[in-house]
Formats: C-alpha cells, sequence, structure tokens
C-alpha cells in the first residue's frame, strides 16, 4: 500500500519557480494543505497525475517561465525516493486518483459542452485500470490491423494493377487465386493465333489459297505405247515397206520420218502420178500395201507418239519450268499471308530449278526415244532402253504429287479455321487470352513471391480480428461487472447531493475504434442527451447549473473511486471538490471524503476554503491526519509547512480572547493592542477572562 510521504522538493514547475519542504513535514494517511487560489495546488495535482500517468508532458508543459535550470521533482513515496529530472521519471510510480478541473475537464465537460473525448476518456476511467489496458490492446492490434491493411492494399493494388495491364478487371483475391496453367506458352500462342484469326476473319476469309501444280503423266502412262506394234500388218509387208524406204533413202537425208512422209503421200489418189516417185502409177500394188500398211490402228499409234513427241518438246521449251516457278510462287505469297493470318503454316516447298532440270532432261532424251518410235511404229521399243528415263522422270513427278498434297493439306486447314472463325466472338477469345497471360503472370517467381505475402498479411489480419473479438468480449465482460451497479451508485450520490435530476447510464457506444461512455440525463423523467449541436435543444449546457454539473463530476468521482478493487493500494487527491456547491453538499462532499480516508490507501485534500479543511478536521480521526500549507515568500518562491488548522479556523471573538488572557498571565502582547480589544469586547457584553 503506498503513500505519498513527503515532498521534498519541487524546482521550475507552475507555480514554483521553488518549492522546498522542511524535513520533518510527513504526510499522514490523510493529509489537508490549504493554499489560496493561485498558490500551486493545482500544479501539485499536476505533478501527482503527471507521476501515477508516468507522463513527463504534463510537467514539461507547467515548465515555469522566464527562468534559469532544469525541472526537478523529488517525492518520497514508501520510504523511497521518486523523481522527474526534466525529462522522465524515475523510481515508484504509486497508483493516484486526481479530482480537480483537469479530471473534469478531461472526463465530463469543458466549459458548458460534452464531447465525445470526454466520452471516451469516462468510459476509460469507469473501467479502471483492468478495462484500459484491455482497451490498450485492442488499439494496440487496431494499429497493427491498420498496418496489415495498408499492407494489404498496397499488395491488392499492385495485383488489380497487374491483372489490369492484360485489360481484365479483376480483384486481388481473384488474380491470387487463378490456376497454374501448364504449358503455359504454347496454350498462350495457340490463344493468340485464334485472336489473330478472328480479328482478322474477313481477310481470311476472302484470302487466296495456294494452287496445285500440274502433275507431268505418269512414266508408265508416257511410255506404254513404245512397246506397242500394229498387229493388221503383215511382217512381209512391213519389211517390204521399209526396203522400199531404204532403197529410196540411201544417200539422201530424209527431212522427216520416212513413214510419215509415205504416210502423207496417201492422200494422192490414183489419178496422178506418183507422189513419190513421179512415175506414172500403172503398178498399184505398192499403193494397195500402203493403203494397208497405214490402217486406223497405224494412224492411231503415229497420233499417240506424235502427241507424246509435242508434249515433251514442251518440255524442252521450257513451259513445264515456266508453269511450276509462277504456281510456286503464287503458292508462297499465299501461304505467307495466310500463316500470317491465321498462325498456320506449310511445309510445302518445291525445288523448281532441280526438279524442272531433270524433268528437261528427262524429255529430252525420252524425245529421242520416241523418234525412234515414230521412225518404227510397228516395232516395239524394249522397255530397258528407256527405264532409267522413266525413273528419273516419276522421280520428279512425285515431288509434285507430294507438293500438292502438302498444298491440299494447308488448303483444309485453312478452310477448318474459317468454319470454326464463322462462329467466332472476338471479345470472348481477347478474354480467355487475357486470363491465359494472367495465369501465366501469376506464377511467376516475382508475383507468386507477393501473393505468399498477401497470404501471409491476410492469416495475420485474420489472426488479430480473431485476438481483437477475443479482447473486446473480455472488455464486455468486464465494463458489465463495472457499469452494471454505476448508474445507480451515481445517482445514489445525486440524491444524497440533493441533484434535481439522475442519469440513466448505458451499454457503451462502439461505433468508433474506441468505446465511449454512453448516458443521458434524466430531468423529470425525460431523457436530456448531453451532447447537442442544436441549441434550441434541451442538453447538458442549458438545463444544468454550473453546481450541478459540479456535483454530477463528483459524482461520477466518487462512483468510480469507490468502484476500483484496487482503491485500498490508491492515493485520493481532491483539489477543491466543493466548487459552486451550496453548505449542504460541502458537508455531504466531507461525509464522502471521510468514508475514503477507511478504504484508500491514502487521502489528500487540497483547499483554499479553511472552513472546508476544518470540517474535515473536526470529522477525522486526528490520529491519521496532518494539516500542512502552501506559503509564499519571494516571487516564485513557495514553502510547504505545518499548519494549525485549528487556531487558523478559531472565531474571531475566541481569538480576540486568547490574546488578552496570554496579556494578563503572561505579560505578551502590545499594551495598546490589549486596550483596544478590552474596549471592543466590553461594548459588546459581558467577558469571562478565566
Amino acid at each position: 500500500m503506498a503513500t505519498l510521504q513527503k515532498i521534498i522538493d519541487i524546482q521550475k514547475v507552475g507555480r514554483f519557480e521553488r518549492l522546498s519542504a522542511p524535513g520533518s513535514l510527513r504526510f499522514s494517511q490523510v493529509t489537508l494543505i490549504f493554499g489560496e487560489n493561485g498558490w500551486g495546488k493545482s500544479t501539485l495535482a499536476d505533478i501527482l497525475r503527471s507521476l501515477t500517468r508516468n507522463h513527463p508532458d504534463i510537467i514539461r508543459g507547467r515548465e515555469t517561465l522566464a527562468t534559469g535550470g532544469r525541472q526537478k521533482v523529488l517525492l518520497l513515496v514508501d520510504g523511497q525516493q521518486c523523481g522527474f529530472d526534466g525529462a522522465a521519471w524515475t523510481g515508484t510510480r504509486p497508483s493516484i486518483a486526481v479530482f480537480d478541473q483537469a479530471f473534469i475537464n478531461e472526463n465530463v465537460f469543458s466549459g458548458d459542452s460534452v464531447l465525445l473525448d470526454h466520452m471516451k476518456r469516462q468510459y476509460g476511467l469507469v473501467v479502471g485500470a483492468e478495462g484500459v489496458t484491455l482497451i490498450g490492446q485492442a488499439l494496440e492490434i487496431d494499429q497493427q490491423l491498420k498496418e496489415v491493411g495498408q499492407g494489404l492494399k498496397e499488395i491488392d493494388q499492385y495485383l488489380t494493377t497487374t491483372a489490369a495491364a492484360f485489360n481484365l478487371r479483376m480483384t486481388a483475391a481473384a488474380f491470387a487465386d487463378l490456376a497454374a496453367l501448364d504449358a503455359a506458352d504454347e496454350q498462350i500462342a495457340f490463344k493468340e493465333v485464334e485472336v489473330r484469326r478472328a480479328s482478322e476473319k474477313e481477310q481470311i476469309r476472302t484470302a487466296a489459297l495456294p494452287q496445285a501444280l500440274p502433275v507431268p503423266t505418269a512414266a508408265a502412262e508416257l511410255t506404254a505405247i513404245l512397246g506397242q506394234t500394229i498387229d493388221q500388218v503383215a511382217t512381209d509387208l512391213h519389211r517390204r515397206l521399209q526396203d522400199h524406204i531404204a532403197r529410196h533413202a540411201t544417200g539422201h537425208p530424209a527431212p522427216v520420218a520416212h513413214e510419215t512422209w509415205l504416210e502423207s503421200g496417201l492422200a494422192f489418189d490414183d489419178a496422178h502420178d506418183c507422189p513419190y516417185c513421179g512415175q506414172k502409177l500403172r503398178d498399184r500394188s505398192l499403193l494397195d500395201l500402203y493403203a494397208a500398211y497405214f490402217s486406223e490402228a497405224y494412224k492411231s499409234l503415229a497420233a499417240a507418239v506424235k502427241q507424246r513427241r509435242q508434249t515433251l518438246e514442251r518440255y524442252g521449251r521450257g513451259d513445264f519450268r515456266q508453269a511450276l516457278a509462277g504456281k510456286a510462287d503464287a503458292n508462297r505469297a499465299a501461304i505467307a499471308n495466310l500463316e500470317t493470318l491465321t498462325g498456320e503454316g506449310s511445309v510445302a516447298a518445291l525445288d523448281v530449278t532441280q526438279i524442272a532440270t531433270r524433268m528437261e532432261d528427262a524429255a529430252a532424251a525420252l524425245d529421242r526415244v520416241f523418234q525412234n518410235k515414230q521412225e518404227d511404229l510397228v516395232s516395239p521399243i524394249e522397255e530397258g532402253a528407256y527405264e532409267a528415263l522413266a525413273r528419273q522422270w516419276d522421280e520428279g513427278r512425285a515431288a509434285v504429287v507430294a507438293y500438292n498434297a502438302e498444298i491440299a493439306a494447308f488448303g483444309q486447314r485453312i478452310e477448318e479455321v474459317r468454319r470454326v472463325q464463322a462462329s467466332a466472338n472476338l471479345d470472348s477469345l481477347k478474354n480467355e487470352l487475357a486470363v491465359l497471360q494472367a495465369r501465366r503472370k501469376r506464377y511467376e517467381a516475382a508475383v507468386t513471391a507477393i501473393v505468399d505475402e498477401r497470404k501471409t498479411h491476410l492469416d495475420k489480419q485474420e489472426k488479430l480480428k480473431a485476438h481483437k473479438e477475443e479482447l473486446r468480449s473480455k472488455l464486455t465482460a468486464h465494463t458489465n461487472r463495472v457499469t452494471s451497479t454505476l448508474g445507480t451508485t451515481i445517482n445514489a450520490y445525486l440524491d444524497r447531493l440533493g441533484a434535481g435530476f439522475q442519469i440513466d447510464y448505458q451499454p457503451p457506444n462502439y461505433k468508433g475504434k474506441e468505446p465511449a461512455a454512453a448516458y443521458s440525463i434524466l430531468i423529470n423523467r425525460t431523457a436530456v442527451p448531453p451532447r447537442a449541436d442544436d441549441i434550441a435543444a434541451p442538453s447538458f449546457k442549458n438545463t444544468l447549473s454550473s453546481g450541478d454539473k459540479s456535483v454530477l463530476a463528483l459524482a461520477l468521482f466518487l462512483a468510480t473511486v469507490n468502484a476500483d478493487q484496487h482503491l485500498t493500494e490508491t492515493i485520493v487527491v481532491l483539489d477543491d471538490p466543493f466548487t459552486s456547491m451550496d453548505e449542504f453538499r460541502r458537508t455531504f462532499t466531507v461525509n464522502e471524503i471521510n468514508k475514503l480516508t477507511d478504504r484508500a490507501a491514502q487521502v489528500i485534500v487540497l483547499s483554499h476554503e479553511l472552513g472546508f479543511l476544518r470540517l474535515l478536521w473536526d470529522r477525522i480521526d486526528q490520529a491519521k491526519i496532518t494539516s500542512c500549507a502552501i506559503q509564499t515568500g519571494a516571487p516564485g518562491m513557495a514553502s510547504l509547512a505545518a499548519f494549525d488548522l485549528e487556531k487558523a479556523t478559531q472565531p474571531r471573538n475566541e481569538t480576540e480572547r486568547m490574546k488578552m488572557i496570554k496579556f494578563i498571565d503572561a505579560t505578551e502582547g502590545e499594551p495598546g493592542e490589549i486596550r483596544a480589544l478590552l474596549r471592543k469586547v466590553l461594548g459588546s457584553g459581558p467577558i469571562n477572562l478565566h
């Protein structure tokens, strides 16, 4: 049970440039301190408030102005010194409850107004140290929640901005919950192609497709007639014809194939001379032979051979090369355009120069074989004579066929793209692509680390909220215990103080970060709010007198102090507790202070009213009471000295009588003063000097 035993020294605080006290002056369980207004009583109250709260600013804010040196306070508490060195308190810190104007301004009202801050601080006062500790813990959690919330806000802003980079309006939580994307690059590339296709739908629809190249006749089909003969022509007929040709051709160059030339001669009839030798056609056997030989079958074979040679001649002229090169170039352009539009590529490729050269070489060689056939249509040409050439021909042809197959497959893929595009929704595809890109981004190492940090913040936030809810439950339970009888207790004090009103103390208000007290003033059973902005409406400001307001403040203080479970360990300090009170209320206050002396660790009363202090002196057990006074000397210099309260409060006539007795018994005093007193006393009636 800590008590304040002595004020040793005070320097540069408020009115006290220096306050000293004799070493013999010790405070008792009940200490009465007299001091005129303005002599430093409120300074002493603030020093004790600063000590119990460990709040140095209270003293620093009251530094004595225009003086040198450092602030200093030195007190003796339970035999141990505690002091303030201008920066901080050191030593023991007792529990002290101070009632003064500062208490009223902080917890009840200021001027004529009750503010939200009053209600908040009043709540802290009501719930006591335990409640304040819980409030402090809750506020600390609020601060942590604020910091976590700020961190989450920054992270969420980063994640939503990241999503917005892909034109996605996505919450941070939705972005964080995106699933991982397997083969992300491939899926995104595929979707990009779909988007590109959909955005260029019309161009793709009208774009030219690559065309198949002309395919050379298969070698087997081309060379099949080389082995053919004419079944209707007898072998000797053929021999005789060949002998005839040989006789006429000997030594003469043949501008055309002989059989072709002979065949042409058949157009002449027998009315003419021989178209070959110019002689009269007396013997028609040769003509008959020619006619038989050059039958329809012969003519058909000859035409086929001629047609094959014409085909081969076109290769020799470069027609095939030109056809390949022209279409291959056009196809390359078409494929490149479609690949740009759709993303579909083609492996179709053809070495036109190489293939054309080999085909042209094969054509030239085959033409010589066909020339031989043309010169002797009836005789078949053995396959071995052109087998290698046919193989070379087919190799070139196969390359063209393979190229055309790839072109056809590419065309089918493009047609499928066109079919799909017909129902494609560009906006949907763009959104799908954006989601894929966001999913890939979400699992980049740097972003994953931020998402993990977000989860850590969320987990911490959840735990803090749960802890805060637990603290709030404890605070609510504690508040209910404290306030369950608080209103009744305050009203009991108000009744005994003769107040014309009561209060309806209600559960606290939790609307803000800090809980606040809540009550209504009951006047004639009508609830009046303590706070009101409308001057035309009833409120604390315009319904209570100054005395009523002081009574309410004192009743609140007494109710909370008496409800304090640790009152036996608390020093109660009252600085002029009867402000604006009538005699009846002063007497009540004295009675309540007297009750506190049996319950509190120590009671210290500061007052400028000697009569009030004398009431306390007379009412309280003399064994536990001390009286002292603040005395002033030079400006700023003061001392705390023992004070004879009984003597200072004797009636005036009793004081004058004692002076006369002392003059008679011990010849103390000035004769002139005594004569004046005698005339005054005798003039007022009989006096007993014994």
